[in-house]
């Protein structure tokens, strides 16, 4: 059985059929891009994996486990600091995830704010967009779990961001973990991703390891999104 196991899914959102018959399974050890339009769903599995998804059927396991409150200790959902009052500074968000989750790691918060170049006493009011979104990984990345979402991490910031993220990504990745990201920026995430799932018309159509497909077919991230979306 593979970490995370998702079998005949079927969701229903407001009466609006988003899955009708979603399947895949992920390993532990890997960074999985998850490509589509938008409004594909992307989000939806995102909030599926997390638990916060409800009333669903069909089958959803994490390490053997029914996803549900079981496993929500073992997700790490990128945090929207939008859910915070303008007033409160990084620290005080931080020590919001300290008090709420045991598997936080003070240590590792710190060292990711001094990567980050990121001031703990910054209130979030003053911040750019690029700074939110890189507060927004410390937050997330600084719990040692097994799995972390990341939503649109660098939608929207600019280059020099986006690769300090990219860079972070890679340097506090543990190969006990499992990260799956979506983005639109495929070109900067090439590098880093080993599979790709790709969603259209509600189902997952491609779900392919990256370097068997750049060994037998030499084409990356790009070439492969466009090709499925057009056929």
């Amino acid at each position: 059985m593979s970490f995370i196991e998702v079998k005949n899914v079927h969701y229903r959102k407001n009466s609006h059929e988003i899955f009708s018959d979603l399947n895949f399974s992920l390993g532990k050890g890997r960074i999985v891009a998850l490509l589509g339009e938008n409004g594909s769903g992307k989000t939806t599995i995102m909030r599926l994996l997390s638990g916060l998804a409800l009333n669903w059927k069909g089958q959803m396991s994490i390490d053997g486990t029914i996803i549900g409150d079981e496993t929500k200790s073992k997700v790490s959902y990128i945090v929207n600091l939008n859910d915070f009052p303008k007033d409160f500074t990084i620290s005080k968000v931080l020590d919001f995830y300290r008090r709420f989750y045991a598997d936080y790691s003070s240590e590792r918060a710190e060292e990711l704010l001094n990567f980050m170049e990121i001031n703990p006493k910054s209130k979030l009011k003053t911040l750019s967009r690029g700074q939110l979104e890189k507060a927004a990984l410390v937050a997330t990345l600084a719990r040692k779990t097994e799995i972390y979402l990341l939503d649109e991490p660098l939608s929207g910031i600019d280059l020099l961001t986006r690769e300090k993220i990219i860079q972070s990504l890679i340097r506090w990745f543990d190969e006990k973990s499992l990260i799956l990201l979506t983005t639109h920026q495929m070109t900067e995430i090439e590098n880093i991703v080993d599979e790709v799932m790709i969603l259209k018309n509600r189902q997952i159509i491609q779900h392919q390891d990256m370097e068997l497909l750049r060994e037998t077919r030499g084409i990356g991230l790009e070439n492969l999104y466009r090709e499925a979306l057009t056929q």
